[in-house]
């Protein structure tokens, strides 16, 4: 088999890199994790230092302390009643990319409008009006307000693709033994590709990202080499928790790890939207931490919308997106192709961000609007390819958010019952269209719906809707595409109690 360049240099880094490892242990023990029944404080790291252990990381997100152990005191700390596991603190790496199959690579200057044609940044990123960005950016959402941590290399925030939406973020990789700058240092500028095809700027300048007004954060979980340890990858997580990010972007080839898994599931429970690269396993399972219920996997495809050849076949992704030649940020202000699932994973976050910058509904009916429904929206927001339905190659399709941006928003109002009869009741006009109108009960007894047409009041349409249970919905249609009505809402039952009412253009 012949080597390539990239792949020699590869090996030799990670050969690097455990020579490096094993020095390290040699002279401050082994790095692990321990996991403990409550929140470790005082007492758990007094035990820690007590085995001879040098304390890395406390954790908050789940109970754990990751520290450098001699080997020794392993087995003293397993037979310890607050201890539940200790785990390996074990070496990961990015998604390494695959070769691009065109000879555009690279460039050592700024791509202009003036060097290109009309809409030169969509030309030059063909991935983001493949998914249907455009059709936002138009209508004038582009993510913004949307917070945005790409756990992978670091940024190159100097970019001018890029300064105007870099709003900071942490350097995990020095824990605090250097500098806390998370700037991309890496040989191939993974993190800041990743973060241009999320969230390049909209300037004329080179490319255009998929939310281009997005917030984007650098956690920097690893090196110049493109490695790290899980760890790092777990404080990143939590990081990306505790700083109240929306979506968390990792695009990291990890172990199966019960800590891992355990971190992503409190990290989703916690309200954050987790979007992986599936791996570029060429046609093998999906990598961790993609491959957990908890976290989006996502698959890549070419221009064709066929299978990417670097892409897994595995049940578990959810969705595919562009990954072939994906022209974006690199190195001071220039821009290089990078291929594989981790463009795809961006091509996704930057989607959930226009798709949370829109406004999302209720989809699985809870009462509470989260992380859970931009999920589901995103499992919609598809073009089905490959065996009807969700499939092994390419989850529920391929990302399209067309039809979420060309569709009329729904109308939803809180409907709610006060002391004076009169004060509760709103209104609306519907014209033009036909509707769907769900009203959800949460405590009152019924919904009156008065109905007008050209200030003449129709009996005919105008009905009480008498709730069975509390929870019950009550679905009618009205249509309004002849003679345009007004309606007016008026709920009845105790003060206090709501509805809330959602009207669709059918």
């Amino acid at each position: 088999m012949m080597l390539t360049t990239q792949t020699i240099l590869k090996r030799m880094l990670l050969l690097c890199t455990f020579c490096t490892l094993l020095a390290t242990t040699a002279i401050a023990g082994k790095p692990v994790i321990v996991g403990f029944h409550q929140k470790p404080d005082k007492a758990e790291k007094k035990l820690i230092q007590s085995l001879g252990g040098t304390i890395k990381r406390t954790y908050s997100l789940l109970p754990a302390i990751a520290a450098d152990m001699p080997q020794e005191s392993i087995a003293i700390l397993l037979k310890n009643p607050s201890v539940t596991f200790v785990e390996d603190d074990v070496t990961v790496h990015s998604i390494d990319p695959s070769p691009s199959t065109t000879s555009k690579v690279s460039s050592t200057k700024p791509l202009s409008i003036q060097s290109l044609a009309s809409d030169g940044e969509y030309d030059n990123s063909w991935g983001v009006e493949r998914i249907g960005a455009k059709v936002a950016h138009d209508k004038n959402i582009t993510g913004s307000g949307i917070k945005i941590a790409i756990l992978d290399t670091g940024i190159n925030y100097n970019h001018e693709d890029l300064d105007a939406n870099y709003r900071g973020g942490y350097n995990f990789i020095t824990n605090g033994r250097g500098s806390d700058d998370p700037f991309d240092d890496s040989y191939n500028q993974h993190g800041t590709n990743i973060a241009g095809i999320i969230a390049a700027e909209s300037n004329d300048i080179g490319v255009v990202g998929v939310a281009p007004d997005a917030s984007i954060y650098a956690v920097k979980v690893l090196d110049g080499s493109t490695f790290g340890s899980l760890s790092d990858i777990i404080a990143g997580i939590q990081w990306a928790v505790e700083n109240n990010m929306d979506i968390a972007n990792i695009s990291i080839a990890g172990v199966d790890s019960s800590l891992l898994q355990a971190t992503c599931d409190a990290a989703e429970q916690a309200g954050l939207l987790i979007v992986a690269s599936a791996g570029n396993t060429y046609s093998g399972a999906a990598q961790f931490p993609a491959a957990y219920d908890s976290v989006v996997a996502v698959a890549g495809t070419d221009q064709n919308d066929s299978k990417g050849f670097f892409s897994p076949i595995d049940p578990v992704l959810e969705i595919a997106a562009p990954g072939l030649n994906i022209y974006s940020t690199a190195q001071e202000n220039s821009y290089a192709a990078l291929s594989g699932t981790s463009q795809s994973a961006a091509f996704v976050s930057g989607a959930a961000a226009l798709l949370l910058s829109k406004g999302i509904n209720d989809r699985n009916n809870d009462g509470i609007i989260n992380n859970d429904d931009l999920r589901k929206t995103l499992q919609t927001s598809v073009t089905d390819l490959g065996i009807l339905g969700r499939d092994d190659t390419f989850g529920y399709g391929l990302l399209n958010i067309r039809d979420a941006f060309n569709t009329t928003e729904d109308i939803v109002l809180n409907l709610k019952k006060e002391s004076a009869l009169l004060n509760g009741i709103q209104e609306v006009l519907l014209e033009d269209s036909a509707y769907r109108i769900s009203m959800k009960n949460s405590g009152l007894t019924a919904v009156v719906i008065l109905v007008y047409s050209e200030n003449r009041f129709r009996g005919d349409l105008t009905k009480f809707y008498f709730f069975k249970e509390d929870n019950e919905t009550i679905t009618i249609s009205l249509d309004g595409s002849t003679d345009a009505l007004k309606l007016f809402f008026m709920p009845l039952g105790n003060s206090g109690n709501t509805a809330q009412i959602t009207l669709t253009k059918l």
